[in-house]
């Protein structure tokens, strides 16, 4: 230990160099001038000095700000760090004088906001696997499958993602290794397990609960291990011990993890296979219809305008995961093509052209009566693979909305929808720098959105790696469109 003396005198030395911070702010000092400047603090010098006055400029034809408006020509995005400085026309974006500037000139191409896909399941393979065979692999495998499934999400254009189920802990162990900078990866808002009854959907992921008691216990346990929102099976689903078109949880569970999760202010989404499905979770308060097929329970599709006039002014958000049946009729098509398809397998991909046709339809009628509805893919799930979003925005572009409406419903509407558009979703000051480059006019023509010159994630480029690598994460363009002639009359607005 120090001698007494030593510590007084650090103390006394420390005591003085304290005061002379406060000097340093002062113009009334001995020798100085009223009229000189004034002496910076200390303290803000460091902090300049930790804050490089570099800035990076972007520069393109046109930028669309994720706000709504029209396209600006030749627009710009000034960044400082991560953060956005300015946005607007390019001769209006300038650094201040002095500064060092890395500049960015696309010229011809546009730059926007870097997606937002609202609904992704990063343990699948989108090989067409099903669930309870993906559950069935260690966690470390599906940690890897998971950080390999963000890489192909990011490379895409994709710079946040919502994970709607996982197994156990393995998204929060991939967000470890992205905060620890192992892995790089789109933004996450993680929901963890989803919550289900015994032997619902998406049960075999691991959070299986009964009663209210248990349902509350879950929707704090998932918090506690970090959970940004909480997604509920409301109905069956694709795993073989859940029924779809009959309701999972009665109202007193349903009401009670939704109360708890916005007790602590998370969000929450609910699976809905079945009309049943969403107005018990509409009378739950929910945040978020996901899928929202109106089905009666004898499985006959019957749209119900008072329960989407309901969803409307309850202000839920729709994720209607439209292209996860328009994959499923593309595989069995292609099946079909290669070598047939028997009398047994018919009828299989008969129910998929119905099943397409009538969500097409439905989505359409949602689309028309103005509902909050966002792009949310739903791959990695069967055969769809992470990489694609794009898939799914298409599919709201051919249902009615414009291609502006499709840009936001990836963008600033899918960020409110997730809670975080106070750091992402649009180009404007003091938000994340999450852009794209995009290679043509997706205010045009949607379709451009496949063609993703440059992603930078907070203000850095992401490097990409060679050609080789994106082209073996896109599905798109198909070299044919195996489908049936509804489907077709569909997608072009027959």
């Amino acid at each position: 230990m120090a001698p007494a003396f030593l510590l007084g005198s650090l103390f006394y030395q420390r005591r003085r160099w304290l005061l002379s911070l406060v000097d340093c702010q002062r113009t009334d000092t001995p020798g100085g001038s009223p009229d000189a400047p004034p002496r910076r603090n200390l303290l803000e010098e460091t902090a300049m000095v930790n804050h490089s006055e570099a800035f990076k400029l972007i520069t393109a034809g046109r930028l669309i700000d994720g706000r709504g408006g029209p396209p600006v020509q030749e627009g710009a995005v000034l960044i400082r760090g991560s953060k956005i400085v300015a946005v607007g026309p390019a001769k209006n974006v300038l650094p201040p004088e002095g500064a060092t500037v890395e500049t960015f000139d696309y010229r011809g191409k546009t730059v926007m906001p870097g997606m937002i896909d609202c609904h992704t399941h990063h343990n699948g393979f989108g090989d067409g696997r099903p669930g309870e065979e993906v559950a069935a692999l260690p966690d470390e495998v599906l940690t890897l499958q998971a950080a390999r499934n963000a890489r192909d999400s990011l490379y895409s254009g994709v710079t946040s993602i919502r994970d709607n189920g996982a197994k156990n802990m393995t998204m929060f162990r991939l967000r470890e290794a992205v905060n620890h900078r192992i892995i790089q990866a789109p933004r996450m808002v993680l929901c963890g397990r989803p919550i289900a009854i015994v032997g619902g959907h998406m049960g075999y992921f691991g959070s299986e609960v009964t009663g209210p008691v248990e349902a509350t216990a879950a929707v704090r346990q998932l918090i506690k291990e970090g959970a940004d929102y909480i997604k509920i099976s409301a109905t069956g689903g694709s795993t073989r011990t859940s029924f779809p078109l009959l309701p999972a949880f009665n109202p007193d569970e349903l009401r009670a993890m939704t109360q708890e999760a916005h007790k602590f202010g998370k969000l929450t989404a609910t699976h809905c296979a079945s009309t049943q499905g969403t107005i018990d979770s509409l009378d739950a308060g929910v945040d978020m219809i996901i899928h929202c097929v109106f089905k009666d329970s004898n499985g006959e599709a019957n749209f119900r305008e008072d329960v989407a006039e309901r969803i409307g002014s309850q202000g839920a958000y729709v994720n209607p995961t439209v292209h996860v049946a328009r994959a499923s009729v593309w595989s069995l098509q292609k099946r079909k093509e290669a070598r047939g398809i028997n009398f047994q397998e018919q009828p299989g991909l008969d129910a998929a052209l119905w099943e397409l046709e009538i969500r097409w339809t439905h989505l359409a009628r949602l689309i028309d009566m103005g509902l909050k509805i966002i792009t949310g893919s739903d791959s990695s799930w069967v055969d769809y693979k992470l990489g694609n979003t794009v898939y799914e925005t298409e599919c709201l572009v051919q249902a009615g909305m414009s291609p502006m409406q499709g840009i936001l419903s990836l963008t600033s509407d899918a960020a409110k929808a997730l809670g975080i558009d106070s750091v992402t979703g649009s180009l404007e000051a003091e938000k994340e720098a999450d852009l794209i480059i995009v290679d043509g006019n997706p205010a045009e023509d949607i379709n451009s959105l496949w063609n993703i010159d440059e992603v930078f994630l907070g203000g850095d480029r992401v490097d990409r790696g060679p050609e080789s690598v994106l082209a073996g994460i896109r599905q798109h363009p198909p070299t044919s469109r195996p489908e049936s002639s509804i489907v077709n009359s569909l997608q072009a607005g027959g």
